[in-house]
């Protein structure tokens, strides 16, 4: 009896081992999961966005190892969220991608049915030429006109579609979304120090790419919006957060963009993207946003 006592004892133990040791898997876990691998097994997504698809994995492995440390399930949906993001972004910009090689290739097809066209007219004139010299000459100057108005159209459509890839690419390198308000450029804590408005020296690199973004769109006007997490003061960190919208500002105006383009707005820890309960949600939470106007008029304020 004494001896099945302790195997059932230690049985026992040996299953609240195991329970304590499994990891915290939560909902939001294995959305991540899911939508991670469907970025990492997509060849657009790795060819256009492999940037995205490497940060929604770095994202995933970190919300494994706290699921592994079985830390608390806010912390492990936090960064599950972020993976999850990260990776639709991915799988957003490979369908935009996909949707602009397929614009192209319809724009090829219209663009020989026109020359063929050009060149069914071109023959019909030379042939009715045939019949007399005057309409030879007349037929002549037809296909001449003709064959100039399908290259012109060709160089037309070449330089578009040329214009379209370069801005595409621009705004890939900013990750720019587009919203109901203009193209929008988060620029994260990785410009500032915690509690301080100085942009880091590394971080110059994503301020360049912008204002060489706004010098080559001379059209376009812009509204920067800095915000800040719940740590501190209401007050000081409203003036935090339009200090850093302001050192933004600053930064782009000596790369050459005009200041009459340039607003600015600090709206502190208001409209949060992610908890305050966590360093890594805070840390998503001091950020800049760039908005980018669809034209040259000003970017609608919030709200």
């Amino acid at each position: 009896m004494r001896t099945t006592a302790t195997l059932t004892a230690l049985a026992a133990a040996a299953l609240m081992a195991a329970c304590a040791s499994a990891p915290t898997v939560t909902p939001g876990l294995q959305q991540a999961r899911a939508t991670v691998r469907s970025a990492e097994s997509d060849p657009a997504a790795l060819k256009y966005a492999s940037l995205d698809v490497k940060k929604a994995s770095d994202s995933l492995k970190r919300a494994e190892e706290l699921s592994a440390h079985r830390e608390a399930p806010a912390d492990i949906d936090s960064a599950a969220y972020v993976a999850t993001t990260q990776a639709r972004t991915a799988l957003a910009l490979a369908k935009a991608a996909r949707e602009e090689e397929a614009i192209k290739t319809a724009e090829a097809d219209r663009e020989r049915a026109r020359a063929d066209a050009n060149a069914r007219r071109a023959n019909a004139a030379q042939a009715q030429a045939a019949n007399a010299q005057i309409a030879a000459a007349n037929a002549s100057a037809d296909a001449d006109a003709a064959r100039q108005q399908a290259a012109s159209a060709q160089a037309d459509a070449a330089t578009a579609q040329a214009q379209a890839a370069a801005l595409q690419q621009e705004l890939a390198e900013l990750q720019a979304k587009q919203t109901d308000r203009g193209m929008l450029v988060t620029l994260g804590d990785v410009l500032f120090e915690f509690g301080r408005a100085e942009i880091k020296p590394g971080a110059q690199t994503a301020v360049a790419k912008l204002a060489h973004y706004l010098n080559q769109h001379p059209d376009r006007r812009i509204l920067i919006e800095g915000f800040t997490d719940s740590v501190g003061s209401d007050s000081a960190n409203l003036t935090l957060s339009q200090r850093r919208s302001q050192a933004v500002a600053d930064a782009l105006r000596a790369q050459g963009v005009d200041t009459s383009r340039i607003s600015t707005r600090g709206y502190g820890e208001q409209y949060p993207v992610a908890s305050n309960e966590s360093s890594s949600d805070r840390a998503l939470n001091r950020r800049v946003e760039v908005y980018i106007s669809n034209d040259s008029q000003p970017v609608r304020a919030r709200g």
